[in-house]
């Protein structure tokens, strides 16, 4: 398997990813029913957002944080995310980029189930 090198790698992985998404009876009511997403405008704004945590390609302008605040999501919606999202890389990827895109994903749940107040900071509780 090859690692994630390049901004098609990138796209690939996002797309597959956020397939599952929509696919999956936990997460996609989320993103469908409540947050309303629109996928021809997310894509973009997730493949810019991934290349630049995995490739360090700028691009990305948001603070993604904000827009899920809102939402009514649990600790077990994040834990979904995460598992899907290391599902998706190990299935197409690996090597460094693949270790640090699955790291980024667990690092970004992890901080906003926190910061939700969705798990306990002390509690040694790691998505």
């Amino acid at each position: 398997m090859q690692d994630i090198v390049s901004e098609g790698d990138v796209r690939e992985l996002v797309d597959a990813f956020y397939g599952k998404i929509q696919n999956d009876p936990l997460l996609n009511p989320i993103f469908t029913d409540v947050a309303k997403v629109e996928w021809a405008h997310h894509l973009p704004k997730m493949y810019a957002f991934w290349n630049g945590l995995i490739l360090g390609i700028p691009g990305y302008d948001g603070r993604p944080f904000r827009a899920h605040v809102p939402l009514p999501v649990t600790a077990e919606h994040f834990s979904r995310w995460v598992s899907l999202f290391r599902e998706t890389v190990d299935e197409r990827f690996s090597g460094a980029g693949a270790l640090r895109a699955k790291n980024a994903a667990a690092s970004i749940a992890h901080t906003f189930a926190m910061r939700m107040g969705l798990i306990e900071p002390g509690a040694g509780v790691l998505l």
